[in-house]
């Protein structure tokens, strides 16, 4: 059935349907105010409680994960809640990259932090990526929702993917977490690991923006194609720099 208004018809939408760009007004305002709150008591946690690094990477963690997903799913904040729901199981997977570094090259260290490993990789890892990854996601909606270019997008969602896990890099070593070795450094960055983050950064957003309403196993699917993508190209980036170059 089709309804017409003057001469422009319109086509009915399916039922649930939310496209981005009729997000709820608030919902910038909504995030912004959790993660400043997120981010304060994740400051008093690593800085000001005397539990083990890996316990209080791995409370914040599960902490970030169970309030996200109450809060967005309360406030209904649709989009943002099927960004956690689809980056969740690909957090998972990234273990492996990390433990391909970490037992196969021996560049990247977990050290013994108090908390259980996957093979070389502290456990909290499995639920960490999730974060850095909303921002680059959530980001490239709301790019594209201003009709930024395609091309536009993936370049700007790109430098901000470089931004935040250069960032990490750069840090999160004094907190007890990983870090490189035995690979060419700036600033505690290792240089091969930079393009691979950035690409996925924006593989990330393209694979949601594709298929997040497709069934969960072809989700499932699209997710581990993302993480064998990171990891061979972490592969192939370590092979140029630090073999050819």
């Amino acid at each position: 059935m089709v309804e017409v208004t003057g001469s422009n018809p319109v086509s009915p939408k399916p039922n649930g349907y939310q496209p981005m760009k009729h997000a709820r007004p608030q919902e910038e305002t909504f995030l912004t105010i959790y993660f400043i709150l997120f981010s304060l008591l994740s400051y008093f946690v690593l800085f000001h409680t005397d539990s083990s690094s890996g316990w209080k990477f791995f409370n914040l963690t599960i902490l970030y994960h169970l309030t996200f997903s109450i809060f967005t799913y309360t406030f209904r904040l649709f989009t943002p809640f099927q960004i956690w729901k689809f980056l969740l199981p690909l957090s998972i997977l990234m273990v492996f990259p990390d433990w391909f570094l970490s037992a196969v090259l021996k560049i990247l260290v977990f050290p013994e932090d108090g908390f259980y490993k996957i093979g070389t990789v502290s456990g909290y890892m499995a639920g960490l990526w999730s974060i850095p990854l909303f921002f680059t996601v959530y980001t490239g909606l709301k790019l594209e929702e201003r009709s930024v270019s395609i091309i536009g997008t993936c370049f700007w969602v790109g430098i901000l993917s470089l931004a935040i896990f250069g960032g990490s890099e750069a840090t999160l070593w004094t907190l007890g977490s990983w870090y490189a070795t035995g690979v060419k450094m700036w600033n505690h960055i290792a240089l091969y690991v930079l393009i691979p983050e950035l690409i996925l950064g924006v593989t990330a957003y393209l694979a949601y923006q594709g298929f997040h309403e497709s069934p969960f196993l072809f989700r499932l699917g699209i997710q581990f194609l993302i993480m064998i993508l990171y990891l061979g190209n972490l592969g192939f980036f370590y092979l140029l720099i630090e073999r050819i170059f």
